[in-house]
């Protein structure tokens, strides 16, 4: 019966971490390393899109920033492809 708990209770997380590397707009979905132009063609225009600098100053990428209710969507972009996605309730 343990083996069972561990077993769901190890499903159930896994699940959870695939989540964290996708988000829906609509009935489409966008993944990590998707391009930047499915990302617009998908979510449309974003509402910002923010400059993401190293410590130095140098351009790493940009941040494209979605609302989605009482959502914010921020999907990282670098080299013309997303990195991450993260979700701001």
């Amino acid at each position: 019966m343990k083996r069972w708990i561990v077993l769901a209770a190890g499903l159930l997380l896994a699940f959870q971490a695939l989540a964290a590397d996708t988000v829906r707009f609509g009935s489409k979905v966008i993944t990590l390393g998707d391009s930047e132009e499915k990302v617009v063609q998908i979510a449309g225009e974003p509402v910002r899109k923010v400059e993401v600098q190293n410590v130095y100053g140098a351009l790493r990428g940009y941040r494209l920033d979605y609302v989605q209710g009482r959502k914010t969507v921020q999907i990282y972009v670098a080299h013309g492809e997303v990195v991450h996605i993260k979700e701001l309730f």
